[in-house]
């Protein structure tokens, strides 16, 4: 049994940090998905104030004297191919120029030869009968294939804006944290090199870390010019796990329910051994509590059997009461088995009615079973009149089981205080002794069945570890309270408190 409950653990525990496992490992990747998904939305909104900010770039006021009208040539249309024993490269060359005058074609008869202006720029591609001032070129190095798909057009276009309004990073800072609220970011210019490969789209590079996720996204602001701006955004926590809350209050409320499953199973392994464990201290004890006063009964029996014997009355007398009270125990013991087995069953049968109870008491008292090697004193506090509402059986044998345990867990002398109180509507019963008392990490156990306290001085104590279970069986049944107050070596007192 030890075994296989230790096995049962042990797959129940490996079972639960598995499954722990495998949900923290998809709440970890869906994590990640999420993050990624935000930083696409970023870069998304970081083009969007980008572009936002070339509108406002366009919209600003020329200076003087600035070009009417700004152009772009490409002076290569058949690309060269230049050969040698290690590379093959294909490479065009665009001239960004501003033509003066009114609203020109793209030649103008009469015009002056091209010239190279203050910029040292070759002009010879250009058209001959045009005259401009060169004020910007590329050289683009790659496939020609890839030179067809670009929208050219729209690079010279923002190429040319950087010539005529320069793009200025306090003002991108502010559209984009207008962009942006909320999200922390630092961004600087930078400019690739010469031979690098040419950076046509705006990119993005996650940090997946739990504590500091963050964002780096690279937008080319002038791609022509190997121009960009570097923007290092750090992506809210909060956002993150309120996008995942749904996943993540689900997997949450999975491990919590099978933790509480798995608690519960612990408990109900634990409560069944401890309840096998009571069962069997409960044979034990019962084998022992039976066997004394059959033994009793048998050699009673056997004396009465000799005539004898049965000529000496006094001792004849004795033996006859010894029986009885043998008789008397055994039938106790039957009888609170029989109350206990019946209340797990149903609830247990009350006949209430108001009688007196100060004879009730004083009776019990009077009757009480004394020990020949015991001195028991008893000291009664009780109003009058004790009219109260209960039923009088089994508050009697409530009050019995007290003054039992009382006279039968003390030591050669012992003063019993009995104590009835009837206010507001409640009786209140106490039963105080100077007995060897309960320790305090065993009070709590003692209203349990069939426990009995591991520090009794006597182990041959008589007795099955049912007095006080029975006493609060009955008490619950007059819907009152037992408590229980105690000092090893100073006394135990007890508390029944029924409303009437």
């Amino acid at each position: 049994m030890e075994r296989r409950i230790k096995i049962i653990w042990l797959l129940s525990l490996a079972s639960m940090l598995l499954i722990g496992a495998g949900q923290g490992y998809w709440l970890w990747s869906h994590y990640h998905y999420t993050n990624e998904e935000y930083g696409h939305e970023v870069l998304r909104q970081v083009s969007e104030a980008a572009k936002a900010y070339n509108e406002l770039r366009w919209q600003e006021p020329r200076h003087m004297g600035e070009q009417k009208e700004v152009k772009w040539y490409n002076t290569n249309v058949n690309w060269e191919e230049q050969t040698d024993s290690l590379t093959r490269q294909e490479s065009t060359r665009i001239y960004l120029v501003q033509r003066m005058g009114a609203e020109p074609a793209d030649t103008v008869p009469g015009s002056k030869q091209p010239q190279s202006g203050k910029t040292g720029v070759d002009l010879s591609g250009l058209p001959a009968d045009s005259t401009v001032l060169c004020t910007d070129s590329v050289t683009l190095h790659g496939s020609k294939t890839l030179y067809e798909r670009l929208n050219m057009m729209y690079l010279a276009d923002l190429m040319r804006l950087e010539v005529t309004h320069p793009f200025r990073l306090r003002q991108f800072d502010s559209v984009l944290t207008a962009t942006l609220p909320g999200v922390p970011f630092v961004t600087r210019l930078a400019t690739t090199a010469a031979d690098s490969v040419y950076l046509w789209e705006p990119t993005l590079r996650h940090n997946h870390s739990l504590l500091r996720p963050t964002a780096h996204v690279v937008y080319p602001y002038n791609p022509l010019k190997r121009q960009l701006v570097e923007i290092d955004l750090r992506i809210p926590r909060h956002v993150l796990l309120l996008r995942m809350g749904g996943q993540l209050a689900g997997s949450l409320l999975m491990i919590a329910v099978l933790g509480v499953c798995l608690l519960f199973q612990i408990k109900t392994i634990l409560k069944q051994r401890r309840v096998d464990e009571l069962r069997r201290n409960f044979v034990n004890t019962m084998i022992h509590e039976l066997k004394r006063p059959v033994q009793t009964l048998k050699m009673c029996l056997a004396y009465l059997g000799d005539p004898t014997l049965r000529n000496d009355r006094p001792t004849t007398d004795k033996v006859v009461g010894d029986s009885i009270a043998e008789v008397d125990n055994l039938s106790a013991y039957l009888s609170k088995l029989r109350d206990m087995t019946r209340a797990d069953d149903r609830r247990t049968p009350l006949c209430i009615r108001t009688f007196d109870l100060y004879p009730v008491v004083e009776k019990l008292i009077r009757l009480q079973h004394i020990p020949d090697h015991k001195s028991v004193t008893f000291e009664t506090r009780l109003d009058r009149p004790l009219e109260v509402r209960a039923d009088p059986m089994h508050l009697a044998n409530i009050l019995g089981n007290l003054l039992e345990n009382a006279v039968k867990y003390s030591g050669p002398s012992v003063r019993i205080a009995v104590g009835c109180t009837l206010a507001d509507h409640r009786l209140t019963l106490t039963v105080a002794d100077n007995g060897i008392g309960i320790p305090l990490h065993e009070q709590t156990r003692v209203f349990d069945k069939f426990y009995r306290s591991a520090s009794l001085p006597d182990r041959s104590v008589p007795g099955i570890g049912l007095g006080l279970s029975y006493v609060k069986l009955l008490v619950e049944a007059h819907q009152g309270t037992v408590g229980l107050r105690s000092r090893p070596g100073q006394g135990t007192t007890v508390t029944v408190s029924i409303p009437q």
